[in-house]
């Protein structure tokens, strides 16, 4: 008898099939036709090949949380050193101390940026961050209404139902205003014993400054309040511990991270600490060692790989320890002054893209009370998709359709695209994409 039908034995199946019997048949692949092993110089080949097909020329006016931004020459420098690259928080603290010195200096550092009292050290990305909050905000209080944004991100949507599922909670949309802000009045009349979080964005979906985030403090009586927030726009705006938010969101890639084709990108979490035994990941501490030298530790890092796995609070397995390294790089070279000027020219720049658009012929920004921060959504009068893939024809990454973006029953965005601006965004950039509108 060989191992293999040892194997089948023990797990009582007859074969290959009833092994992966549990695999929808509408997405298996036969393994036949495989063909020999290649050599590391043919597959360094083509893998060159395969790689050359992306695209590398494109302008780039399209944010929907991920951005072109300026990554200064130190970032890389530091997080390319031998001792750094990893994406792990490391087990052995002794050996290991300068890794946990760098994740608990990214911890004080988010801290000090969006105004909370804890932050764990790292989450996967936006997104999964999003997910784990109401997750966490479900163990806090057991309630089960979770008041989410009609026009929130779809990804965000799909991620949080992906989460979510097996845990009860129901996920309900909230209405909003025409420019995508909060509208208080119809949001406190969804507010009941049973809502368990209220999910906000600022700047809101539509890319505007929220100032609606500032009285949810007043309306959600026992709810705990999560807030998504923009990390380089807390450079300018009010940052979630200033309105009382009790866990705060992001996606981090903007801090010294390139877009790199989708990721890997940086969760960033922060929370209250009172609710901090409630919190997913883990937490590096500060202690003193036997010799009553300063050390770091993980500590309050109940997951399940450990041995306590039946009191996890969440299933994440790792964190993103080199992206949170790179974005406390970023953060410690560009200062209160570097990122407030990166917040200042975007939105600078912001105002000159919404200008450029206007001034076009059957393309209007979308009328607002407050200001655009960075995404500006834009009402066009013909295709959304058409004109997506006219652009990017015209080598421009930008007018991604709103409908493709946002979910939601009935979310305002209408026949809507989206386009973003960031510090690096030229004046000669937006000459190009006026040009190319014009004739569209």
């Amino acid at each position: 008898m060989t191992f293999t039908d040892e194997m089948f034995k023990f797990l009582n199946i007859k074969g290959y099939d009833d092994l992966f019997s549990d695999i929808p048949e509408s997405v298996k692949k036969p393994l036949k036709g495989i063909g020999r092993g290649k050599s590391e110089m043919e597959i360094t080949l083509e893998s060159e090949a395969v790689g050359s097909l992306n695209r590398w020329d494109f302008t780039i006016l399209l944010g929907l949380g991920a951005y072109e931004r300026y990554i200064p020459a130190a970032v890389n420098n530091v997080i390319m050193r031998n001792e750094f690259i990893t994406a792990y928080t490391p087990y052995q603290a002794e050996i290991s101390q300068g890794m946990l010195q760098a994740l608990f200096e990214y911890q004080s550092l988010i801290c000090d940026l969006t105004g909370m009292e804890v932050t764990n050290s790292s989450m996967y990305d936006g997104p999964s961050s999003l997910a784990e909050a109401v997750r966490m905000a479900y163990r806090i209080n057991g309630k089960r209404d979770v008041l989410i944004p009609e026009n929130i991100y779809r990804n965000h949507l799909e991620v949080l139902r992906t989460y979510t599922t097996g845990v009860p909670v129901n996920l309900i949309f909230y209405g909003v205003a025409n420019d995508g802000t909060i509208n208080i009045e119809k949001l406190k009349e969804m507010i009941t014993e049973d809502t368990c979080a209220i999910v906000t964005y600022n700047p809101s979906t539509f890319g505007i400054i929220d100032h609606g985030v500032n009285a949810i403090r007043e309306i959600k009586g026992d709810a705990l309040h999560i807030a998504y927030y923009d990390p380089v726009s807390l450079a300018l705006i009010s940052s979630p511990g200033e309105y009382d938010a009790d866990i705060s969101v992001s996606e981090g890639q903007q801090l010294g991270i390139p877009l790199n084709f989708g990721g890997p990108y940086l969760g960033l979490f922060s929370f209250k600490e009172k609710y901090v035994r409630k919190s997913p990941g883990r937490l590096i501490g500060e202690t003193v060692d036997v010799n009553g030298k300063r050390a770091y530790v993980m500590t309050l890092q109940t997951r399940e790989q450990h041995i306590r796995r039946d009191k996890a609070m969440s299933n994440i397995c790792t964190n993103q320890a080199l992206m949170a390294l790179a974005s406390s790089v970023y953060l410690s070279v560009l200062g209160n002054t570097g990122l407030e000027y990166v917040a200042t020219k975007t939105m600078e720049n912001s105002r000159k893209l919404a200008s450029v658009i206007d001034s076009v012929h059957g393309f209007r920004t979308r009328k607002t009370s407050s200001m655009y921060f960075s995404d500006i959504i834009v009402d066009v009068d013909a295709s959304p998709e058409a004109l997506f893939s006219y652009l990017q024809k015209n080598g421009i990454l930008g007018g991604y359709p709103a409908a493709s973006a946002l979910a939601g029953p009935s979310s305002g965005i209408g026949r809507s695209v989206f386009f973003a601006a960031t510090e690096i965004t030229r004046n000669d950039t937006l000459e190009k994409l006026k040009k190319v509108m014009e004739v569209f």
